[in-house]
């Protein structure tokens, strides 16, 4: 506090014996300070601290103050963009709010990236604040932004549903929409019916999702929706979907991709890579920060692997195959670049390669349950269900509570004809995730078509009842076969497009057991 009350006393001492300039300095212009930049790589703290000599010697009195006000504002946004890249907000704010005073006629930028720092800091009526003044200038300019007033109208209505302030939210929703049709803002409406119409809001997260099919944040929402309104076979496949990964639904915002284009070091590099990689789908943007930053560090494996997942995504399958061998060329024992071969090999319909490559993956990391997982659905891509259950087994030792390898599992050791510990799990299964449709459903193909020592008809007919759709059409079929009724078992397979188990029916035999996922 004392360096704080020192620093600010010199500051006003200075602007008072400013008599060169030919401004006033308006009240609530505050000195800034050097962070702390420590855990910073050397590259980053050299730029940032000749970003902030400059402003630190007018502050101490070591040099004059520019002419024009405006050239002192634009100094001060300048270090203050480089430390908002760098998430020094503090300072970054003090330096974005005197730019703003110094300059008013010239703040659309500033009043946008302030907001920006109070939305991150959870300061939501102070973004609303700012991101006003930001559209009011925007709306003066003769040459309108329309990519900026989507963004600020997104935000507003962010910031607004975070207030649960939902009239106020939807307004600026729909204002963004004039100005481009984006999933993140029909995802935002979806979220405000989600708490007083989750009928309506499906309708709002379906256009979402047919702009951005893999958006994870659509799917769980989605799943929330259906839950809702009771449709579990929605819930489920959405549900799904979400735990299946994806990007997280972002917004085109070119004054913040200015902001992270100034984190230019290897590791801040780096950082931006994985950011655009895993968490916005902006692959085309990841390969090329990752390119950048292997020019820093060519034998970083991990740089390699995930150019090699990026260019995967793009469907550059000849560039990825290349750069999951040169993390394996580092790194010989790289269980992920094996999986990435894997993935290419299962892309190109080449199984044995795909498998024989999620051994050894397996084999060196074999406590990864995605690894696991991606092993699994592959042994069951090539109707090998029998081979999945050791693995399924390991998973649920390492997780117990995992709902999707336990319903595969479930699957899987039906699908066996492993009747007893098909039921044993499903005792589990039912008590943890009473209202799941894929685990009800199991279970009437479990109590109803195995060997007849082991059915309880009256358990599967309840089972039955949680089901909805073609879903409980087919299960209707091996509950009525599992008490002899063949013929009738019949009748309600015909019922569906796709028949399953009508030759079965019609031969007086017993069903096989249909993958959920699959009807």
């Amino acid at each position: 506090m004392r360096v704080v009350l020192l620093a600010l006393t010199v500051w006003i001492s200075v602007l008072s014996g400013c008599s060169n300039s030919s401004y006033e300095i308006p009240n609530g212009v505050q000195p800034v300070t050097l962070p702390d930049l420590s855990k910073l790589d050397t590259v980053a703290q050299n730029k940032i601290t000749l970003a902030c000599t400059s402003l630190l010697q007018m502050q101490s009195g070591e040099k004059e103050l520019p002419a024009q006000a405006g050239e002192l504002a634009s100094q001060y946004a300048t270090v203050g963009q480089l430390l908002h890249a760098y998430r020094f907000l503090d300072q970054a704010a003090i330096c974005y709010t005197n730019a703003i005073l110094l300059d008013p006629d010239n703040n659309l930028s500033w009043n946008y990236l302030l907001a920006q720092i109070f939305l991150t800091t959870n300061n939501k009526l102070a973004a609303v604040k700012h991101l006003k003044e930001a559209e009011r200038v925007c709306l003066m300019l003769e040459k309108k932004t329309p990519d900026l007033l989507h963004a600020i109208y997104y935000y507003m209505g962010d910031a607004y549903l975070s207030l649960h302030q939902l009239e106020k939210a939807k307004l600026a929703f729909e204002e963004a929409l004039h100005y481009q049709n984006s999933a993140i803002v029909h995802w935002g409406l979806g979220k405000i019916a989600l708490t007083t119409n989750p009928e309506s809001s499906i309708n709002h997260l379906q256009n979402a999702l047919k702009l951005n099919p893999t958006a994870r944040n659509t799917h769980y929402s989605l799943m929330m929706a259906y839950n809702k309104i009771g449709n579990q076979r929605q819930a489920h496949l959405h549900k799904t979907a979400f735990e299946q990964g994806g990007i997280e639904l972002t917004i085109a915002d070119k004054l913040m991709r200015a902001i992270e284009d100034l984190r230019d070091t290897p590791a801040a590099l780096r950082a931006r890579g994985d950011s655009a990689l895993f968490l916005s789908g902006d692959y085309p943007t990841a390969i090329k920060l990752y390119t950048e930053a292997l020019q820093n560090a060519p034998k970083d494996p991990s740089l390699h692997l995930n150019l090699g997942v990026a260019k995967f995504r793009l469907g550059l399958l000849g560039d990825a195959t290349t750069h999951f061998n040169n993390t394996l060329e580092i790194d010989p024992q790289h269980s992920r670049a094996l999986t990435g071969l894997a993935l290419i090999a299962i892309s190109e319909n080449n199984i044995a390669a795909a498998l024989s490559q999620l051994k050894k993956a397996v084999a060196i990391e074999p406590n990864n349950r995605e690894i696991r997982k991606t092993y699994v659905n592959t042994l069951l891509q090539n109707n090998n269900p029998t081979a999945a259950i050791e693995h399924l087994q390991h998973i649920m030792d390492l997780f117990p509570a995992d709902q999707q390898a336990m319903t595969l599992l479930i699957y899987c050791q039906l699908a066996d004809q492993r009747f007893d510990n098909a039921q044993r799990q499903l005792e589990i299964a039912l008590k943890l995730f009473p209202e799941d449709g894929s685990i009800a459903y199991y279970g009437v193909y479990a109590f109803s078509a195995g060997p007849e020592i082991q059915r309880d008809i009256s358990r599967a007919t309840a089972l039955v009842n949680k089901l909805g759709s073609d879903i409980r059409v087919v299960a209707e079929g091996y509950l009525l076969a599992g008490q002899g009724m063949y013929a009738k078992a019949a009748s309600s397979e015909k019922r569906l497009k796709t028949t399953h188990n009508l030759e079965h029916y019609s031969n007086s035999m017993l069903p096989q057991i249909i993958n959920y996922d699959e009807l």
